[in-house]
């Protein structure tokens, strides 16, 4: 077969391009390796079709040996040497071979090996191949992962050609996880990636260490660990993460949002409750009971740090780090009689819409007898969100389930004020007189008269029963109200005060 290098010149060009187009890589050390135990698996066709058996990379060198380009390809499984000075690396291939003795070209630095032909190579896996590996680190080491839009870890990109695994651990030493990826880049997040990718697609070399795995192409290599939670916060001791969901909270009581949220703060909240929870950074939740939707998972998935403090863990999207209070609380109720008024019902609220709306008065210190107080005059009052009182002769909206009624009375922790759009409703005992009644069509629905000779009550109410217990009945497992909108990367938002100040920061 005649060779494809038949001119000297065309050869001369073709080896300048090689040449430019290879991995620079020092002569020492080129040479630092003598000896190999690879082995030769005989002569093949260089290229075919323009696609080299190896092209990986590559260097031209007067004293070529076998030894040498051994040692230039450690990284690479196989090597071939080709037209007595080439030497050509890679991990793969697809062979064609032809007889030894179309590899008839001694080494130039050797001329006892033989170092291919025109368009033949001699093939051989490399005794001194080393694979490049993930850096062993303290922090550990958890795999490769499929990354894509939205990032997997988004934070705090560090692109650099001279990166390595301990640049990256140091550049994200505020976070839970960090990441390598596309050989430069360093990636740093709270949350631990959950696609992962054969260990194979981390293929690239970082740039500033050859020996360590960077990634790929949409693929990063990730170390990391959850934060773990105090034993103890206060008075309250860590149950666990446990699973949540919007329009499904595990905690249905006080709800409350900063954006300098710590440990401390929400149990500070929650101190009138059983249980508090931290959520998504800046959410805290608190309740009597943990529902039993909630589901208990690794820790590994409440790996969100706090807004207010990194070194603590605020769990994550969907996701609560829950704590329980080592206090023995009473159960909160609703009184049934404060002043002339009696208790109703659980009732729904709406903003935009009041049930109760003729005047409304809201306070830290909020109680039942406080809103009765304030309600002196008329014919309703409601106590609702912890902290609200609303009064009037008009009533809107209908019976609520009584475990949607969930939140303690900022003033009085075991009393019950309402919930997010959910009110404890009052009614009077004595209607008041009619100069002060509102002149407006009967609401549906209505309540029984106090007095059914009275020829035209006000305002009247029908088929609210008078309850037999101030606790949610344990039957009523409803779904709840909706009381902020949590999904991951969204901001919450509490759909009962919209369009009223919102409540002291805690």
């Amino acid at each position: 077969m005649p060779s494809t290098h038949s001119s000297s010149g065309l050869r001369a060009a073709s080896l300048f391009c090689l040449i430019a187009l290879s991995r620079a890589v020092p002569y020492g050390h080129v040479f630092n390796r003598q000896t190999t135990s690879s082995i030769r698996n005989g002569c093949f066709i260089s290229n075919v079709d323009g696609q080299r058996l190896l092209s990986t990379a590559t260097y031209a060198s007067d004293a070529m040996t076998v030894e040498s380009c051994a040692s230039f390809c450690f990284r690479h499984k196989y090597f071939a040497l080709e037209y007595a000075r080439e030497c050509y690396c890679g991990d793969s291939y697809t062979a064609q071979p032809v007889s030894d003795i179309q590899c008839s070209m001694p080494c130039a630095g050797n001329p006892a090996q033989k170092c291919g032909a025109g368009n033949r190579v001699d093939l051989y896996t490399n005794g001194l191949y080393v694979p490049r590996a993930p850096a062993t680190l303290s922090t550990p080491y958890l795999g490769c992962f499929v990354d894509e839009v939205p990032r997997v870890l988004p934070d705090n990109l560090l692109g650099a050609s001279d990166m390595t695994a301990e640049k990256c651990a140091a550049h994200c030493s505020n976070y839970s996880y960090f990441g390598l990826e596309y050989g430069r880049e360093c990636w740093c997040g709270n949350s631990r990636p959950k696609n992962p990718a054969p260990a194979t697609e981390c293929s690239f070399p970082c740039s500033g260490n050859d020996s360590q795995l960077c990634g790929a192409g949409g693929r990063i290599n990730v170390w990391g660990s959850p934060l773990s939670s105090p034993e103890n916060v206060g008075d309250f001791e860590y149950a666990g993460c446990f699973t949540d969901a919007v329009g499904q909270r595990s905690l249905r009581g006080k709800t409350t949002y900063d954006s300098a949220m710590t440990l401390e703060k929400c149990a500070a909240s929650c101190s009138g409750y059983d249980h508090f929870g931290v959520s998504f950074r800046e959410e805290c939740y608190c309740g009597d009971v943990l529902e039993p939707t909630a589901v208990e998972v690794p820790q590994a998935e409440c790996a969100m740090r706090c807004a207010g403090n990194y070194s603590q863990a605020c769990g994550d999207a969907n996701r609560l780090n829950v704590f329980s209070n080592t206090q023995c609380l009473p159960d909160p109720e609703s009184p049934l009689s404060v002043g002339k008024f009696n208790y109703q019902a659980c009732w729904t609220d709406r903003v935009g819409d009041r049930a109760l709306g003729d005047v409304v008065e809201r306070s830290d210190n909020m109680t039942v007898e406080a809103c009765a107080a304030i309600c002196e005059e008329y014919n309703f009052f409601g106590v609702e969100f912890g902290r609200e009182c609303f009064c009037g002769n008009l009533l809107r909206g209908e019976i609520a389930p009584e475990s949607d009624c969930t939140h303690r009375c900022s003033g009085a922790s075991t009393q019950l004020c309402g919930g997010v759009d959910r009110l404890n409703l009052y009614h009077a005992t004595v209607l008041p007189t009619a100069t002060s009644v509102v002149a407006t069509p009967t609401p549906t629905p209505t309540l029984p008269a106090e007095d059914e000779d009275e020829e035209e009550p006000t305002v009247v109410l029908t088929d609210i029963p008078t309850p037999t217990s101030t606790l949610p009945a344990e039957d009523e497992e409803e779904e709840g109200p909706t009381p902020v909108s949590t999904a991951a990367g969204a901001e919450p938002t509490d759909t009962d005060v919209e369009d009223e100040p919102a409540p002291t920061p805690i």
